[in-house]
C-alpha cells in the first residue's frame, strides 16, 4: 500500500542507507549505559556456545576410541564429562538470560521514558499533525523492538557467529577438504540474503506504519464509543476500522510470503552441504582415511555449521523489523522542540498579571496568518473579553500567553518581561485555563483537585471547591472526595465537571486566568453556579475571556472585537453598544435569539436583565 506524504495510505518508499547506518549507531548509544551488564551476559553466552561445541567431539571418541577400541572402563569418566559440560552450559545459559533479560527491561524503561519526556517538551503544534494512537504505538510496540535489536540480537549474534567460528575450526581439525565443500553454499545464502533484506526492510517499515495507524484509530474509536453509539455509526466505524487493519494484513501476508518462501530455499540450500559432506565422508570410510567417529563428529558440526547460520538469517529479519521501529523512534526523539527555554531564564517570583501584546502576528507552521499585528495591554486584575466569529483568531490569542505557541512577529509580555525570556515553568505556574472540553484525569475527585498544586492541604482543596460550589454536590458523592471518577470523569454531569475545574484554578491560585468558552455546554443551572464560582475566581485576577454568548462578558473591562485576525473594536459593553458596530450588531441578533426562544418557551418576552446578568 502506498502512503503518500500528508495522506492516510500509501507508499512508504526505501529507507535511505544512512536511516539504517543511524538506527544502528543510535541503537548502540542507548545501549553505552548499560555495556558492563551486557558483557557479562554475552560472555557468558560465549562460554555456552563453546561448550555446546563439545558434545560432536565426546561421541567421537567414545565411537572410536571406547567402542572401537574397546576401553569401556572409559565410559563412566566420559558420561559424567558429558553430564558435567551440559550442566555447566545450562548455568552459565541462566546467567546469560537473567543479566541480558535485566540489561532488556532497563532499556526499555529508559526508552519509554525518554520518549515520554520528549513528548512533554514538544510544543502543542507537534501534537496538531500527529495522531494519538500512532504516538503510543511508538513508546510500546517499537520500543519493544528496539529492545530486541539491542538485547536479543546481540546475544543471537554472538551464539551464531562463535558457534559458526568454532564448527569451523573443529571441522578444519578433522578434514580440510571437507570443511571448503561445507562453505560451497555460504556465497549463495550471502548473495540471497542481501537481496532478500533490500526488500523486506521496506514492508517492515510499511508494517510499522500501518501498525500506527490501527492504534490510532482504535484509540479514537474506544474514547469516542459514546458518540458513536449515539450516532448510531456502529457500522461504518466498524468498516473504517476494518479497512485500516486490512492494510496491516496486506503488509504482514507480503512479509509472511516472502520470508516463507526465503526460509525454506535456505534451508534446503544448507541441507545440500550435509548431504554432500554425508557421502563424500562415507567414500573416505571406505578408504580408510576416515573414522566413523569422526564422520558423525564433522556431521554433528556440520549441523553446528549451518544452523547458527539459519538463524542468523532470521536474526537479520528481526534486526529489519527493529531498524523500522528504531527509525521511528529516533523520529521522536530527533525532533527538536520549536518552543525552548532560554539559556538564562529571567527568574519570575512573582506577577502582577500585566499582559501586553505588542505588534503580535501568528500564523500555525502549516497556514495562514490568524492574528495581524495585535496590538493590546491588559493592567494588572483587569477583566478582558475576546469575541468574534469562530476563527477570528481568539484561541489562537490566548494560545500566545502561556506559550503554548510563539508568536511569529511581534511579543507577548508578562510585567514586562517578554515570555521568551522565561522559563516555561515558571511561566505557567502563574496562569491557569478553564477551558471549554474539561479534561479531568482517571483518579479520585481529590487527586483532580490537587493537580494544580500537589502541596496544597485537604482544608485548602475543600475550600477550593466551595468557592467554585462543587463542594455540595462532591460530599453527595458515595466517597466524597476520594470517589473514583473514572476516565475524564465520566461518572460526573458536564457542569459537575467544570466546577470541578474551576476549583483545580482555584487552588492554583494564578495571577493570570484564562476562561475559553466555560460555560457553553451545560445547563441553566449549572450555568448559573459556575458564573458564581467564576465571579468568585476573577477576583483580583487578569482574566482572558473567550464567549460566544455575550451575556457573559458585559461585565468585563475592556471588550475585544476579533475579525479575519484583527482587533476591529475595544472598549466596554456601554461603549461598544453605543458605537452601533460590529459587536452591537451581534449583540442585538443574539439578544433578538434569545428573547424568541424565551417566548417560546414562556410565552413572553424576557428581560433584559433577565438575559444578560452574568
Amino acid at each position: 500500500m502506498a502512503r503518500s506524504e500528508g495522506g492516510r495510505w500509501g507508499g512508504i518508499g526505501p529507507r535511505k542507507p544512512q536511516d539504517t547506518r543511524s538506527a544502528l549507531k543510535k541503537s548502540a548509544q542507548w545501549a553505552k549505559p548499560l555495556l558492563p551488564i551486557l558483557i557479562f551476559g554475552l560472555l557468558c553466552t560465549l562460554a555456552a556456545v563453546f561448550l555446546g561445541q563439545q558434545p560432536p567431539r565426546i561421541i567421537q571418541y567414545t565411537i572410536d576410541t571406547v567402542i572401537g577400541g574397546e576401553r569401556y572402563g572409559l565410559l563412566t569418566r566420559v558420561i559424567l564429562l558429558y553430564i558435567g559440560i551440559v550442566i555447566i552450559g545450562q548455568v552459565v545459559l541462566s546467567l546469560s538470560a537473567c543479566w541480558m533479560n535485566t540489561a532488556g527491561q532497563r532499556l526499555l524503561h529508559t526508552l519509554r521514558m525518554a520518549l515520554y519526556d520528549h513528548f512533554q517538551i514538544l510544543p502543542l503544534s507537534y501534537f496538531d499533525n500527529k495522531r494519538i494512537g500512532d504516538l503510543t504505538s511508538r513508546v510500546t510496540h517499537d520500543v519493544n523492538h528496539l529492545e530486541g535489536l539491542i538485547i536479543n540480537t546481540s546475544n543471537s549474534l554472538v551464539r551464531q557467529v562463535f558457534g559458526v567460528a568454532f564448527a569451523l575450526y573443529y571441522m578444519f581439525n578433522y578434514n580440510w577438504q571437507l570443511t571448503l565443500l561445507v562453505t560451497i553454499p555460504v556465497p549463495i545464502i550471502g548473495f540471497s540474503l542481501y537481496f532478500f533484506t533490500r526488500r523486506v526492510r521496506m514492508v517492515y517499515r510499511s508494517i510499522r506504519e500501518n501498525t500506527g495507524d490501527f492504534n490510532a484509530k482504535l484509540t479514537e474509536n474506544l474514547s469516542g464509543i459514546r458518540v458513536i453509539k449515539a450516532f448510531n455509526r456502529e457500522p461504518q466505524e466498524h468498516e473504517l476500522v476494518d479497512n485500516t487493519s486490512s492494510h496491516l494484513l496486506t503488509e504482514n501476508v507480503r512479509a509472511i510470503k516472502m520470508t516463507s518462501v526465503f526460509y525454506p530455499a535456505i534451508q534446503a540450500v544448507s541441507t545440500m552441504g550435509t548431504i554432500i559432506v554425508l557421502g563424500v565422508g562415507a567414500y573416505l570410510i571406505s578408504k580408510k582415511l576416515f573414522m566413523v567417529g569422526e564422520l558423525a563428529a564433522f556431521l554433528m558440526y556440520v549441523n553446528n555449521f549451518y544452523q547458527p547460520v539459519g538463524e542468523f538469517v532470521r536474526t537479520f529479519d528481526s534486526i529489519q523489523r527493529a531498524l523500522a521501529s528504531g527509525e521511528r523512534i529516533f523520529e521522536v526523539l530527533d525532533t527538536k522542540p520549536e518552543i525552548q527555554d532560554p539559556l538564562e531564564p529571567i527568574p519570575l517570583p512573582e506577577v502582577r498579571g500585566e499582559v501586553e501584546f505588542q505588534n503580535v502576528s501568528f500564523r500555525y507552521t502549516t497556514g495562514e496568518e490568524v492574528l495581524h499585528d495585535v496590538s493590546v495591554k491588559a493592567l494588572p486584575g483587569q477583566r478582558v473579553a475576546l469575541v468574534g466569529q469562530s476563527g477570528a483568531g481568539k484561541s489562537s490569542f490566548i494560545n500566545l500567553i502561556p506559550r503554548f505557541y510563539d508568536v511569529t512577529e511581534g511579543s507577548v509580555l508578562i510585567d514586562g518581561v517578554d515570555v521568551r525570556n522565561l522559563a516555561q515553568r515558571d511561566l505557567r505556574r502563574h496562569i491557569a485555563l478553564v477551558l471549554q472540553e474539561t479534561f479531568l484525569f482517571n483518579g479520585t475527585v481529590k487527586e483532580n483537585l490537587l493537580f494544580g498544586r500537589p502541596d496544597a492541604t485537604t482544608e485548602e482543596a475543600i475550600a477550593a471547591a466551595k468557592v467554585a460550589n462543587a463542594d455540595e454536590f462532591i460530599e453527595a458523592l458515595e466517597e466524597g472526595y476520594d470517589t473514583q471518577i473514572g476516565e475524564r470523569g465520566v461518572k460526573l454531569s458536564g457542569g459537575q465537571k467544570q466546577r470541578l475545574a474551576i476549583a483545580r484554578a482555584v487552588l492554583a491560585d494564578p495571577r493570570i486566568l484564562i476562561l475559553d468558552e466555560a460555560t457553553s455546554s451545560v445547563d441553566s443551572e449549572s450555568e448559573f453556579l459556575i458564573h458564581q464560582a467564576l465571579d468568585r475566581l476573577m477576583v483580583g485576577r487578569t482574566t482572558f475571556i473567550i464567549a460566544h454568548r455575550l451575556s457573559t462578558v458585559r461585565s468585563a473591562d475592556t471588550i475585544l472585537v476579533l475579525e479575519s485576525g484583527n482587533i476591529v473594536e475595544t472598549g466596554d459593553h456601554e461603549e461598544l453598544v453605543e458605537s452601533d458596530g460590529r459587536y452591537a450588531k451581534m449583540y442585538r441578533q443574539q439578544y433578538w435569539l434569545d428573547e424568541n426562544d424565551t417566548e417560546d418557551e414562556e410565552d413572553g418576552p424576557p428581560s433584559h436583565d433577565a438575559q444578560f446578568t452574568a
